[in-house]
């Protein structure tokens, strides 16, 4: 599958789960500079090529955005709030990517680099398919993938080195169970 048809399949999948569309209207009306990140997206996608359909109830949804601005800093848990008050039965995870410098510690308990930009963020992530972005603007769907979507299209579990070790990509590996919830995912092996 071609880049394009990737990216078309993508907007295709997404467009057909009317809640994910609630919510990144809702998204995009609350704060513009606002994604829709990881988890969320790879299921839906993985759910529809496993031929399943993709139930967004009780699930958590991870909402990134990125403002330097200190007093944004405080605006995560509100923003979770507000989207609590639209969507009661998801569980929401907002963070502001200008600050998880701050609280981040890797395992050998470093600290990170400031991140730059959304872009930034998402490539750090620990696996090539949790590296997503999505919201909502002027009625588009616009898509951050730095590792493009050939990984999630062709059900491939990759660790990203850029910062996580091997060893806490396994751990997620095992605490989500990839594996287990997804028969037809395979790990590709460094």
């Amino acid at each position: 599958m071609t880049p394009s048809n990737d990216h078309d399949q993508f907007q295709q999948i997404v467009r057909a789960q009317p809640t994910l569309m609630r919510i990144l209207l809702q998204l995009a009306q609350l704060h513009s500079d606002a994604y829709v990140a990881a988890g969320v997206l790879r299921h839906v996608i993985w759910a529809h090529l496993h031929g399943w359909k993709y139930e967004m109830n009780h699930t958590e949804v991870d909402v990134i955005f990125y403002d330097k601005n200190k007093q944004a800093r405080a605006i995560e848990q509100q923003f979770a709030d507000q989207l609590k008050d639209y969507f009661p039965d998801i569980s929401w995870d907002v963070t502001n990517q200008a600050f998880v410098h701050e609280w981040y510690r890797t395992d050998q308990n470093e600290s990170s680099e400031p991140l730059t930009s959304i872009d930034h963020a998402l490539s750090l992530w620990p696996e090539t398919v949790t590296a997503l972005a999505l919201r909502l603007k002027d009625d588009e769907l616009e898509l951050i993938a730095p590792f493009g979507l050939a990984d999630l299209f062709e059900l491939k579990l990759r660790w990203n080195p850029n910062l996580v070790s091997y060893a806490v990509f396994e751990q997620r590996m095992l605490s989500k169970q990839f594996l287990q919830k997804w028969p037809k995912l395979s790990l590709i092996e460094p």
